[in-house]
């Protein structure tokens, strides 16, 4: 009997070793998973750091762009260097894009109020026409203009009303689907301020709000020479409109110059890629201001 249980108590010592072993190797395995997601995140944490870090150098490099082209006093038109989109170029340990986007040549929901914060009946007008001009019903400037009413705030013991932050606001007003605000969103901006329409950079369509007699196909008409040649000045567009139209539009309203544009900006390094959009305003410093930044992906 006594070799069979020393033959047990071995059994037992071999599977109890086995364990032991098996414990062991587990916990190893454990530890090592841990270290090896510990230093993804440390990589992911590096490529963040430096990805952040180049989109601030680009949006930098944007800013001087602006001003230097400011300063050289010419019109804006689409055949300036800052209006071609940067394409991804490859920097040590990864790349970065660029692009900027002019905003005077859209509508401006800010132009639904005047300077006072109180409703533009011509705005209101325009803005009824260009959703006309896009296949869209009228009753969503009533449903945006009573949308700003309610945001109305009481400055100096008279009502204000305050402009649209951002253009994803309009899908809280009834009747704009994210799917409508998807459409009608290359033709409109929301801005913090009234701003003119730069004639190198409008639509047909847009333009064609601003004037109550002026058709879609007239502006198309007036505008296809920039084609060839950019706009200098309002005159010279003007002049391109039917004479029975020529007075239709504001000259107050109408520009060659863009005071705000979209940068948005791309950096990819690793497996981190950030994709941010800055809105920029050139119109109240030599340096363009940065009114804000945000992540878009």
């Amino acid at each position: 009997m006594m070799p069979t249980s020393k033959f047990k108590q071995r059994g037992v010592a071999i599977i109890a070793a086995l364990m032991v072993a098996a414990l062991v190797a587990s916990v190893a395995g454990l530890l090592m998973l841990r270290q090896q997601r510990a230093l993804q995140q440390l990589e992911i944490r590096k490529d963040t750091a430096e990805a952040r870090a180049a989109t601030w150098s680009v949006l930098q490099l944007v800013r001087l762009t602006l001003r230097d082209d400011a300063r050289a006093g010419q019109p804006d038109h689409l055949l300036k260097p800052w209006a071609v989109p940067i394409p991804e170029i490859k920097i040590e340990n990864g790349a970065m894009s660029g692009r900027l986007t002019e905003l005077n040549g859209r509508f401006n929901l800010a132009n639904l109020l005047d300077k006072e914060g109180q409703l533009s009946p011509a705005g209101v007008a325009a803005y009824k026409k260009l959703l006309l001009n896009l296949g869209q019903p009228v009753s969503l400037a009533d449903a945006l203009v009573k949308h700003l009413q309610s945001k109305a705030i009481l400055e100096a013991g008279k009502s204000k009303i305050l402009p649209l932050v951002e253009v994803n606001e309009l899908t809280l007003i009834d009747g704009y689907s994210i799917e409508l605000v998807r459409q009608i969103e290359p033709s409109i901006v929301a801005l913090p301020v009234q701003t003119t329409i730069n004639v190198n950079f409008v639509s047909a369509e847009v333009l064609s709000a601003w004037g109550p007699k002026i058709t879609v196909s007239a502006a198309e008409q007036a505008l296809a020479k920039r084609r060839s040649k950019y706009f200098a000045n309002p005159g010279d567009f003007v002049q391109q409109l039917p004479k029975e139209m020529q007075a239709e539009i504001p000259p107050a309203m109408l520009a060659v110059n863009s005071q705000f544009f979209w940068a948005d900006l791309g950096a990819r390094f690793g497996n981190v890629f950030l994709q941010h959009r800055a809105l920029l305003d050139r119109s109240k410093s030599e340096m363009p201001t940065v009114l804000w930044v945000r992540r878009i992906y």
